[in-house]
């Protein structure tokens, strides 16, 4: 098993799989452009002009909710303090 799937020997060494894991996820890091993180396939070249569109009408409550959170100018922040989502439904 390697460091990437969460299991491996604790003798700090990276072994083979360690290392292929690492370069192929390195590969793909650099296959995406660093804006917009589509892939450089999708969005380079002249052929793919007009390809991509944004959209706006979605909202992720998730992200709403941490914005307004973080907006809040009355709220105490203390130094290493965590903001981390809790599922309000989950019980």
């Amino acid at each position: 098993m390697t460091v990437l799937l969460g299991v491996r020997e604790q003798d700090g060494k990276y072994n083979d799989r360690d290392r292929i894991m690492q370069v192929a996820y390195t590969k793909y890091l650099n296959s995406l452009c660093g804006g917009c993180g589509l892939p450089h396939s999708m969005v380079r070249g002249d052929e793919n002009v007009g390809r991509i569109e944004w959209h706006d009408d979605v909202v992720c409550h998730g992200c709403a909710a941490r914005e307004s959170l973080s907006e809040d100018k009355n709220r105490t922040k203390f130094p290493g303090q965590l903001v981390y989502p809790v599922d309000t439904y989950a019980d």
